[in-house]
């Protein structure tokens, strides 16, 4: 098995710490305790950090040092203006021409939002329990990676990979979901999935531009709500599946031995 290089490792493991809310926004990024304890010299992670701060997930502050960036309202509305405009137009591109297999796993995806629901339900409970939400996240982002994936544009797979647009919003802190968002997600899901088997490019994108629309008005009333508290108590960070994380890895890997 390739060794993969120090800089690499120390990326990786600095970034999955701040996906997973270990290193939540607004703390301070300390490279010599970040070496120890992936036991490395700094220089490495140094190089990680710097990689970082390109994507935006951290950012540096005169006479404070590094810093995990927290997502302002108008850096919000702008990611989901992004991922709108990539994936509906993915799904316009890709509506009628996916293989059988990707067809079958965009199926499999929706039935397990389903399932979601329905031990959500079956539970008696409001909101999910860590491991029900991790379920809900990696069929709903597994969802929307398989038609990117589908859509076969290196530059737009790069694009997604370099920004973590997906990334990025799933980390981002909200309020518990709900039963009422699961089911919402269900449907649009159903909704992408009967257009894309029909072949309907223009209903593909539409349903698409409506589902990122809706996600991103619920986003920003989150956000709103928050701000109004006064603090984010009542928000839980939401860490990527990690094999979702590892694929956008891949992307931008493959993408970096390709230019």
């Amino acid at each position: 098995m390739e060794k993969i290089p120090r800089r690499r490792q120390a990326y990786l493991y600095i970034q999955q710490r701040i996906l997973s809310g270990e290193l939540p926004a607004g703390s301070q990024i300390s490279e010599l305790a970040l070496a120890k304890e992936i036991g490395m010299s700094r220089m490495p992670v140094r190089e990680a950090i710097r990689q970082l701060e390109v994507e935006g997930l951290v950012r540096q502050v005169p006479r404070v040092g590094t810093i995990v960036h927290s997502l302002d309202r108008a850096e919000m509305a702008e990611l989901y203006e992004v991922r709108e405009a990539l994936e509906s137009h993915t799904a316009e591109t890709v509506a009628g021409r996916l293989s059988d297999e990707d067809l079958q796993m965009l199926s499999l995806l929706c039935k397990r939002l389903l399932q979601v629901a329905r031990e959500l339900r079956s539970s008696g409970k409001k909101t999910f329990s860590p491991k029900l939400l991790q379920s809900f996240l990696a069929a709903d982002m597994g969802f929307h990676m398989v038609i990117l994936r589908a859509g076969g544009n290196r530059r737009m797979m790069k694009i997604v990979a370099d920004l973590r647009v997906l990334s990025r919003i799933f980390a981002t802190q909200r309020e518990p979901h709900d039963l009422k968002i699961v089911v919402n997600v269900y449907r649009f899901h159903r909704r992408i999935l009967r257009q894309l088997k029909s072949g309907d490019g223009e209903r593909a994108r539409y349903w698409m531009q409506q589902h990122i629309r809706a996600s991103r008005h619920l986003a920003l009333e989150s956000f709103d709500r928050r701000q109004a508290l006064g603090d984010a108590k009542n928000a839980m960070p939401l860490a990527l599946p990690e094999d979702l994380l590892e694929e956008l890895n891949q992307i931008e890997a493959g993408e970096a031995n390709n230019a």
